[in-house]
């Protein structure tokens, strides 16, 4: 401070690491302080942009190692959520700099990352040169951390955040005093002593465990807990000679989510035949509702895509089967099956990509494609390895004469996420086809690309001036999903606040909102338009203040007003307005409960959603909601059925009336009382056993899957 007071024309920025540092240092009052967020996608791209582009003189070569270094990324979502640790990314591009790829193995990769923490920021010179320990040394670092790992993680739970389990600093070096104590065969106050230092040592420098908060420490990241505590149980029985030490913990922990990456990694290092017998364990474990969870098939999934070594060699039986139930599984139907059972197939079939099992699942997946719809199997085709063939397949499908091959093919692309010059402006194209359903989605592709160029946006912006409704609302919703707030961008969507059809108004204001670019002046413009001639006009504006999301007295008010409009289209989006700004008061609930049985069924479709979004669950509300459940109107029935999901009454009578729209003649419907009922299970304990006997009852039923969807969300949410 008295160095910056001398040169206070200066402009300073003083950065630290979090651990050791205090905000005293500097008085907050002269010096504004701020903590570092996460790197978000685009962050991250920047910063793998910056480091190659800073070691390598050689473009080409920069180049090489930045693509290299997204993919592995892109493949694996665990290590992306490390990469968003500013601190962590720079190890993962230290280890790909030097070692010019990641680790196809994750355990590998931790390997390497938790020698680079040990090793890195001068932690081996320091300890080494300057004696810092009286008794540890280097090498006992990794051995005490792999020990304190398996402590620390015993004491958490699935709750903890993405730094693991939060310890105070007495806890910390009583548990490190004992381990200590056994490791270097001390007295107890000898390891206390070593204990802080340690503890001193992790505090003024960040490593493997860092303070979070004075006097609380955790490892810099729960991977490096999980990963560490699988090292100590594989250390323990190999130390032992005895397996059934990893056999005992996937039998305790099984289906226990904070334990699961601990699993996972524990079995991915194993030796082949030790992989295996750890696998089969699983597939045999038989957990509860089995039947119908698959719970025990889906974690063996997830193991063999952790790709062991050498695991066919050791039991090819066993992988063939674990293959052959997941594709079983995946062609049974999301009605039979549940929509989340299905999901996690995908999920597990697609991380096989780049394993030594990737084209033995896709021969499989080929057998049975006629009982995959075209769409999904050319996903799977993609995420295995034939990315190139299918967008081929794609883009020679946007020229087909069918409308219906051109649509599907353009949303194809838009979900495999391909952002190459190439499908960009086959993409382009589409945006002047013939069907303004094609033009619609295109530009709904082109905002999942990320894709906000010159050319990109020029050409969503032209589509305003479209003939077709649909058409000029994606694009706005395209606008606003892009990020791209300049002046001619928002601009062009307030000028869409006029625009004659009301969706297309509230996309432009959904995208302003997105941009925040929400202004005074947009809002007063709404509120003008609110009393204008036309019902169309009105309707539009409610709409689009409902999606700007400003809840002053003024806005509220006004909108209350058009409940009472003469034509239903206004006061439909009214209802809808009035449920978006969180304004639970007393006029407004009974203003709603009085359109809740208006004679549109547009109204009462959104004045029931509106329910669902205030948190207002009395007698009166619930009760309503309830007779909404047998509108003659399968979206007020399905908007009844997420509303007292969301208000959380899991009275008897709730919860028999949403069971029974799991036989809903409407699939939505069925969709939406099995969401509801998974959330009403979290504060009732009478859910689940319900949920059950109704599965049983409908075990041949075709809606059976929403049951199976329910039955999910109670157990595996609770876990």
């Amino acid at each position: 401070e008295n160095f910056l007071g001398q040169f206070d024309r200066n402009r300073a920025i003083i950065t630290s690491r979090p651990a050791g540092y205090r905000r005293d240092f500097f008085r907050t009052e002269e010096f504004p302080h701020y903590q570092i967020q996460p790197f978000d996608d685009h962050k991250i791209s920047a910063f793998i942009d910056n480091w190659y582009n800073s070691r390598f003189q050689d473009q080409a070569e920069a180049e090489r190692r930045k693509q290299s270094l997204r993919k592995a990324l892109n493949d694996n979502d665990r290590i992306t959520l490390l990469a968003r640790n500013p601190l962590l990314l720079t190890i993962i591009a230290l280890i790909h700099r030097y070692q010019a790829v990641l680790p196809k193995e994750r355990f590998e990769l931790y390997n390497c990352a938790v020698k680079t923490l040990l090793t890195s920021w001068d932690a081996n010179k320091e300890i080494s040169n300057q004696k810092i320990f009286k008794y540890l040394d280097f090498y006992d670092l990794r051995r005490l951390m792999e020990l304190l790992a398996y402590w620390i993680h015993s004491q958490g739970n699935s709750q903890d955040n993405e730094g693991g389990t939060i310890l105070n600093k007495n806890d910390l070096i009583a548990q490190l005093s004992k381990e200590i104590k056994t490791l270097k065969q001390v007295q107890l106050y000898q390891a206390k002593e070593e204990a802080e230092v340690f503890v001193t040592l992790i505090r003024d420098r960040t490593g493997l465990l860092n303070e979070q908060g004075q006097d609380c420490y955790a490892f810099v990241h729960k991977t490096f807990q999980e990963y560490l505590c699988a090292e100590e149980i594989d250390y323990h029985a190999e130390n032992e000679y005895d397996f059934g030490i990893v056999l005992n913990h996937i039998k305790e922990h099984l289906h226990d989510s904070h334990w699961r990456e601990v699993l996972l990694l524990l079995i991915a290092q194993q030796k082949p035949k030790n992989a295996a017998k750890a696998i089969r364990a699983v597939l045999t474990n038989n957990s509860k509702y089995e039947q119908w969870l698959h719970r025990d098939l889906l974690f063996a999934g997830n193991c063999v895509a952790e790709d062991p070594k050498n695991l066919r060699g050791a039991d090819g039986e066993l992988v063939q089967e674990i293959l052959e139930r997941l594709v079983e599984l995946e062609v049974s139907g999301e009605e039979r099956v549940g929509e989340k059972i299905r999901e996690q197939v995908f999920q597990i079939i697609c991380s096989l990509y780049e394993t030594d099992f990737e084209a033995q699942v896709l021969e499989l997946l080929k057998e049975q494609s006629d009982r995959i719809s075209d769409c999904r199997f050319l996903n799977y085709r993609a995420e295995l390895g034939e990315k190139y063939q299918v967008i081929k397949i794609l883009l020679t499908q946007l020229k087909d004469k069918n409308y219906d091959v051109r649509l599907s093919a353009v949303i194809a692309l838009g979900e495999l996420g391909n952002s190459s010059t190439t499908v960009v402006n086959a993409l382009l194209a589409r945006l002047m086809d013939d069907q303004s359903f094609v033009r619609g989605e295109a530009a709904n592709a082109l905002s999942r690309l990320d894709n906000s160029s010159k050319t990109v946006v020029s050409a969503l912006i032209a589509r305003f001036q479209d003939d077709d409704d649909f058409v000029r609302d994606r694009a706005a919703i395209a606008l606003g999903n892009l990020g791209n707030s300049s002046e001619t961008v928002v601009n062009a969507l307030i000028a869409r606040l006029m625009d004659d059809q009301s969706f297309v108004c509230g996309g432009a204001a959904n995208a302003l909102g997105q941009l925040d670019k929400t202004s005074e002046s947009v809002v007063s413009t709404l509120l003008i338009r609110l009393h204008d001639d036309d019902d169309f006009v009105r309707g539009q504006a409610a709409y689009a203040l409902g999606q700007l999301g400003n809840s002053s007295e003024t806005v509220v008010n006004a909108l209350l007003q058009r409940l009472m409009d003469d034509q239903s289209f206004v006061r439909g989006w009214a209802a809808f307005a009035l449920g978006q700004l969180d304004n639970s008061s007393e006029t407004v609930v009974n203003a709603l409960l009085a359109v809740i049985q208006d004679h549109d069924s547009h109204v009462r479709g959104e004045a029931t959603s509106a329910f669902g979004y205030l948190g207002n669950s009395s007698e009166t509300v619930i009760s309503a909601l309830l007779a909404s459940l047998h509108d003659n109107y399968y979206v007020v029935r399905w908007r009844a059925a997420q509303a007292l999901g969301h208000l959380g009454n899991s009275s008897e009578a709730v919860v028999k009336a949403v069971l029974a729209r799991l036989m809903d003649d409407d699939s939505y419907v069925r969709w939406r009382a099995a969401q509801a009922l998974g959330r009403l299970g979290k504060t009732s304990n009478h859910v689940l056993p319900t949920v059950i006997e109704w599965i049983e009852q409908h075990q041949d039923s075709d809606y059976v899957g929403r049951g199976i969807d329910a039955l999910w969300d109670l157990v595996v949410g609770r876990e």
